[in-house]
């Protein structure tokens, strides 16, 4: 039954399974592993294990296996299964003092793919958030670092993102010269969700200053609540300073004009003089204006100067790409003569809320650009489409540009207008953002639970799975519970030691089992796959990876253990237990001849009267309670039960493992025997008596059938030693002369005399009365 068991679990099991044998053979397969070649289980029985040629790993795996001591081990391996790479986690079980071994194959092909797929996406969103020009950062509500990429560090002048996130503890108080500057982002990132072009003034690491433009968002969890902040940063401080001169220029050049002005008023009769004035103010202005526009050419961004009503009156020449080169014909002509509806409508709103205001506004727009044109006009206005030409270059591609804009009021109801071609700048965001969600889909979504922890012990990051298998409600409430793993998660404080001395040793850990404690207390296994994260030192920074929860498994694992104890139990209360493994190991018939043992029958006088005074019930009954007694007895002398038959009962020494006493032990046996039954009385108060015999001699002892096993003796000293019972007298112990020779000089004996036995003739026998020395 309990083999029956054993096959109909392996059959279920969904994974290969395997017997081999020490020198390389299949012994037996699972239907499940010969379906996958489309063989039958028979066709595996006695080939070499590399027979199929599918994998060389797996021969290598299992020749090592045996030839090493330890009893059990694991491996993962690749193998080409029907023209297909395959993976498997292979796991070994010695048996049969080490002649045999069970391994069982578990396909994880799938799960490498999956963790493939995981690194790629993480890899692609890296390797974008590592070589962005523009710093990017994460950082939460209490003003510090969560994360930030290369070019971060670079712009606050520290040496590596590590560092940055590890000195910068309060950004208010170490990054904003202005420290209510921090609390004016959150409050505009709590009132409309993100900021746009959030120009402050910062301390670099070196105590120099710069001028930043942060463009950001508030990120939350699905309940509303706020988890981090997140975005980007651009030096703008060449920028600014491009600005401050200029606005310096043109406040110069107005008091050159009013003081021109003003000596023309005055001097109107000195017209020599006047003239002379006038042409040095001209070269004064003409040197100021070849250092504004030598200025200007070094600057990449399109300069514009609007009229309250959107005119162009004045385009400045910088050194930007042929995109922006300016052109005299867009002079004193409306917005609305050059762009889009939609974006002129945006230029006047923006031009005149500047006027009105004398604030600066920063904007961001995007135009459509005829490709392949040769672009003029301030912003690439020469190449837009305005309204009333999308019909002409209806048939023309055209592609989205993208600027950034900073529109500043000037004297005379003008605005000067600086925009920046950001194309490329939001391309890169963009598809950081996308590698990003691909990325945080597989994170949030995936089966298993993924980690990060400190080589300290902290929890840094856990996805929903984790949260879930923890017990915890998200996984903030992780990251910030979880700051010792090694005495807060691990049953087993030193588990964690054990986890990080196996990643040193062997690069990572698989298949890593542990106990661990939920949030409630509860205790659940779980199986860790995971790798050290170094920095360009080779230090460790993280620990990352995944768990699963196999807590089923464990369960499932250790029923059916107990399952297989109480089979064993079973059976080992049916037959010795040296049979009993033969039998498992081999159905076929057990047969075995043992040169001397010593064989016991011992019969209940006059049992035949009592069963006609009982009932059924009764009599089982009592013959129970005798016959357990008997069977502690044979426990405790090392003999062994053979069977009952009626009121009758037989054991033997010597079979089926041989001892040298076997004849004492039955002599012991007996004596006990005997002294037991008189605990038992009948219904008249009288006690029972025992008739015993006993005999030495070869026996033949085994298992024959196929159904309901039963180990039995067969022979000629079997029959004789049944005659010496049956030819006994009550509360006697009759012994051939072959066990008494081997007891007489330790028990009494009394010689009984010739006797005739059926089948024997005239035998000699004794009487076994006691112990010489008791």
């Amino acid at each position: 039954m309990a083999n029956e068991r054993l096959h109909a679990v392996l059959e279920a099991v969904p994974g290969i399974v395997s017997w081999v044998s020490s020198d390389l053979r299949y012994i037996e397969v699972n239907r499940h592993l010969a379906s996958i070649f489309k063989l039958s289980p028979q066709d595996f029985v006695g080939q070499e294990i590399g027979f199929l040629g599918t994998s060389s790993e797996f021969s290598d795996f299992v020749r090592s296996f045996f030839a090493s001591p330890p009893q059990d081990a694991f491996r993962e391996i690749s193998a080409r299964v029907n023209g297909i790479e395959r993976n498997y986690l292979i796991v070994a079980q010695k048996y049969d003092r080490g002649k045999a071994a069970f391994l069982i194959g578990i396909d994880i092909t799938e799960r490498h793919k999956a963790l493939d797929g995981l690194r790629n996406a993480e890899a692609k969103y890296r390797n974008i958030f590592e070589n962005a020009v523009e710093g990017i950062f994460q950082s939460s509500p209490d003003g510090y670092f969560l994360d930030a990429n290369p070019a971060l560090a670079r712009i606050y002048g520290y040496d590596s993102p590590q560092q940055l996130i590890a000195k910068v503890t309060n950004i208010s108080e170490q990054v904003y010269i202005d420290p209510l500057r921090r609390q004016e982002f959150v409050q505009l990132l709590a009132d409309v969700g993100r900021v746009v072009g959030f120009e402050s003034q910062i301390y670099r690491r070196d105590g120099s200053l710069r001028w930043i433009s942060e463009n950001a968002r508030a990120i939350h969890d699905e309940y509303g609540n706020l988890l981090y902040y997140e975005g980007t940063v651009e030096d703008i401080t060449e920028r600014k300073e491009a600005e401050e001169a200029l606005k310096k220029f043109n406040e110069q050049l107005e008091i050159i004009v009013e003081q021109r002005t003003a000596a023309l008023k005055e001097a109107n009769h000195q017209l020599v003089r006047e003239v002379a004035e006038r042409r040095r103010i001209e070269t004064a202005l003409r040197d100021s204006e070849a250092g504004l526009r030598a200025l200007f050419a070094s600057m990449t961004d399109v300069i514009t100067v609007f009229d309250s009503q959107g005119c162009y009156v004045k385009i400045v020449s910088t050194n930007s790409e042929v995109l922006y080169s300016p052109t005299a014909e867009l002079i004193g002509k409306s917005v609305y003569e050059v762009l889009p509806r939609q974006q002129a409508d945006l230029f006047v709103k923006i031009i005149q809320e500047v006027i009105q205001t004398g604030q600066t506004v920063n904007i961001e727009y995007n135009l459509p650009i005829r490709e392949g044109a040769h672009c003029q006009g301030a912003g690439g206005h020469g190449c837009i489409i305005a309204e009333d030409e999308q019909e002409e270059f209806a048939s023309l591609k055209t592609k989205e540009v993208w600027f950034a804009a900073s529109v500043s009021p000037m004297p005379e109801n003008r605005v000067i207008w600086v925009a920046r071609d950001t194309t490329e700048r939001k391309r890169v965001l963009d598809a950081l953002q996308k590698a990003e969600e691909k990325y945080r889909g597989i994170f949030e979504n995936t089966a298993e639970g993924i980690f990060q922890t400190t080589p300290a012990g902290h929890c840094i990051s856990a996805n929903p799975a984790l949260v879930r298998m923890y017990g915890y409600n998200s996984a903030e409430e992780v990251t910030g519970n979880l700051t010792d793993v090694s005495n807060q998660l691990y049953v087993d404080p030193q588990r964690r030691q054990e986890f990080v001395e196996a990643i040193e040793r062997y690069g990572k850990v698989t298949n890593f089992e542990s106990q661990v404690y939920r949030k409630d207390g509860r205790i659940i296994w779980t199986s860790e796959n995971a790798r050290a994260v170094r920095n360009g030192s080779g230090e460790v920074v993280y620990y990352e990876g995944t768990v699963a929860d196999i807590t089923q498994r464990k369960r499932s694992e250790e029923a059916l253990r107990a399952e297989q104890e109480k089979s064993e139990q079973l059976l080992l209360n049916i037959l010795p237990q040296a049979i009993a493994t033969q039998l498992k190991q081999n159905q076929s018939s057990i047969a075995e001849r043992f040169e001397s043992a010593t064989i016991l029958f011992a019969d209940i006088v006059d049992f035949t009267g009592l069963s006609a005074r009982v009932s059924p019930t009764e009599l089982v009954d009592f013959l129970n309670e005798i016959f357990s007694c008997f069977d502690k007895l044979a426990e405790r002398h090392g003999l062994e039960k053979i069977k009952t038959i009626g009121d009758a009962y037989m054991v033997a020494a010597g079979i089926p493992m041989p001892i040298p006493n076997h004849a004492r032990a039955i002599a012991e046996m007996a004596l006990d025997m005997q002294r037991e039954m008189a605990n038992f009385k009948r219904s008249d108060g009288k006690p029972f008596n025992l008739r015993i015999g006993i005999h030495t001699g070869p026996v033949v002892a085994g298992v024959i059938g196929i159904k309901k096993f039963a180990y039995d003796l067969w022979g000629d000293t079997v029959n004789v030693a049944s005659r010496m019972e049956s030819q006994g007298t009550a509360s006697r112990i009759q012994c051939t002369e072959s066990t008494y020779r081997l007891l007489e000089d330790e028990y009494l004996f009394i010689k009984r005399g010739i006797i005739y036995v059926k089948g024997k003739g005239e035998m000699v026998t004794y009487w076994l009365t006691g112990k010489k020395y008791a």
